[in-house]
């Protein structure tokens, strides 16, 4: 690294340039991968939460969960079958509502069944039961300012619930903050009528044998596919049912996409950078390999060179995003680090910048020592 080292010390503004340049596109990208975990989990975070393997929709092309409605012969079609550990159909519908306060809010109403695994634990009040209308709210209306005690009334069918239970985890589906609710409470507010029965009047059966999905938790090769034929279902693996919430995979291609661009973007900067620096040190390179230099030497030369500058660069964009991604993270922002997306940010910059810094490099063993030292002459 003799040469490699005598060129940086020896042009050091040109390579802080560049440095300066790697830091940026590195913090760009690390801060890209903060903000598309965090939309991810402001998206799906209520989905990811759930104790569920699979998730049972309604037979559909294009599943959702704003647009599925499934009967109770379908989910009581899964229970007792071969591989199915167990079985909780669940409700899911958006509403706008209104707090005590008159505050205007989008909630996602989750029916659940009693005693459901799916409810969350509370850190302050109670779990549900006592209430039948009570309900457990995320952390993110709470801070809002709503309390246990307080009543939030659904628009249009104007049931009222009453929070009796906040848990400090903050749940979302659709950016949405999640209610749990249950389920009968939920079926009244979805397919009752506004108000709900009218007084000592109760509403049809027929209103409880609907739901949104059934939750399920399956074994190793159960026959999937043979059980939705059965129940007239459409069941999805985790992955796939994390794509069924509204604009999940629109946001997660977007901001990959934008992240692809900057890795190419990476490599055709330094690319260039490397590509120009070679051209202006032609007569230098011919000088040396005159003296005996072989092309492997001066290529190593040239990616040390690069690999010191491209690791320096990223290292430093990526601190500067790590301590703004600290402070992002405390806010309204949806932006989340994770150890694992830093290093894949990092080993993609990296690799991207090698690439670009390679194929430009590669000009050293076109260089002919005898017309480089004519030159000079």
């Amino acid at each position: 690294m003799f040469i490699a080292i005598r060129d940086l010390t020896y042009a050091r503004g040109r390579f802080l340039l560049m440095g300066i340049v790697v830091s940026l596109v590195s913090f760009l990208v690390i801060m890209l991968s903060g903000l598309s975990a965090g939309l991810v989990k402001a998206n799906i975070s209520g989905l990811m939460a759930l104790p569920a393997t699979h998730i049972a929709f309604e037979y559909t092309d294009h599943p959702g969960y704003r647009n599925t409605m499934v009967e109770r012969y379908m989910w009581e079609g899964w229970v007792g079958q071969a591989g199915v550990k167990r079985v909780e159909p669940m409700g899911h519908t958006v509403f706008n509502a209104r707090s005590a306060a008159d505050q205007p809010l989008e909630i996602a109403l989750w029916g659940l069944m009693p005693d459901s695994i799916i409810e969350p634990m509370v850190t302050r009040g109670e779990q549900l039961g006592e209430l039948e209308n009570g309900v457990i709210i995320s952390g993110g209306l709470a801070d809002e300012g709503i309390e246990v005690g307080d009543m939030i009334t659904l628009d249009r069918v104007l049931t009222e619930l009453v929070v009796v239970g906040i848990m400090e985890e903050v749940r979302t589906i659709g950016h949405v903050p999640i209610i749990y609710a249950p389920l009968r409470k939920w079926q009244e507010a979805t397919y009752g009528p506004p108000g709900g029965p009218p007084p000592g009047e109760s509403l049809p059966d027929i209103v409880f044998d609907f739901v949104s999905v059934i939750m399920l938790q399956l074994e190793e090769g159960t026959a999937i596919e043979a059980l939705d034929d059965q129940n007239e279902t459409l069941t999805l693996d985790r992955l796939k049912f994390y794509s069924a919430s509204t604009g999940y995979d629109a946001e997660v291609q977007s901001v990959q996409l934008i992240q692809w661009l900057l890795f190419v973007i990476s490599a055709v900067v330094i690319g260039a950078f490397f590509s120009i620096w070679t051209i202006q040190r032609t007569n230098e390179i011919g000088l040396v390999k005159a003296l005996g230099a072989s092309n492997g030497y001066l290529v190593r030369d040239s990616l040390s060179q690069a690999f010191f500058l491209v690791g320096a660069g990223t290292l430093v964009g990526m601190g500067l995003a790590i301590w703004l991604g600290i402070a992002a993270e405390g806010s309204e922002m949806p932006f989340m680090l994770e150890t694992s997306t830093l290093i894949t940010a990092m080993a993609a910059l990296m690799v991207a910048g090698m690439i670009g810094a390679g194929m430009s490099v590669n000009r050293i063993t076109s260089i002919d020592p005898i017309i480089a030292l004519g030159r000079v002459q």
